[in-house]
């Protein structure tokens, strides 16, 4: 499968994406190559402030906006972090808006933040989770790994 095979992006917004679909391409390779897994599918679907509102009070019981909610196809045995070779399968929904304000809040280029919940979005579909302040810091380091090694 080649790598623009990997996933499909949907923009479901009237805002234009700035991350390029060749450099979602090379961090799936380089996931892939990192995490030894192979990807079946993966969906993005950019979408505005209602619709993750109401994606993440259908789903996940919670009334606010967030950046990203990924979920995954694939048998939840398969993976929890292992170094297994799991073909990973999901969908990331990602809040294009609020994703433009992260950026400026957290002082980052808009393609930089786009890049970072992708990668964050992959690593939920893996089993990662950041619930806890361990977490959150482990998944951290596991995004800057991941994206030191990408070209924007």
């Amino acid at each position: 499968m080649s790598e623009s095979e990997y996933f499909q992006l949907f923009n479901t917004t009237n805002l234009d994406f700035p991350l390029a679909e060749t450099t979602i391409s090379e961090a799936i390779k380089v996931f892939i190559q990192r995490h030894s897994c192979t990807i079946e599918f993966i969906e993005i679907v950019l979408v505005d402030e209602d619709e993750i509102r109401r994606i993440n009070r259908e789903y996940l019981q919670k009334d606010y906006v967030t950046d990203i909610i990924s979920f995954h196809y694939h048998d939840s045995g398969e993976t929890l972090n292992t170094q297994s070779a799991a073909a990973l399968e999901g969908t990331m929904y990602c809040c294009l808006p609020r994703i433009i304000e992260q950026s400026k809040e957290f002082n980052v280029e808009l393609h930089e933040e786009c890049l970072r919940i992708v990668v964050h979005g992959l690593l939920h579909i893996l089993g990662y989770e950041d619930s806890t302040v361990r977490q959150k810091e482990t998944m951290s380091k596991e995004e800057d790994a991941i994206i030191q090694q990408i070209t924007i």
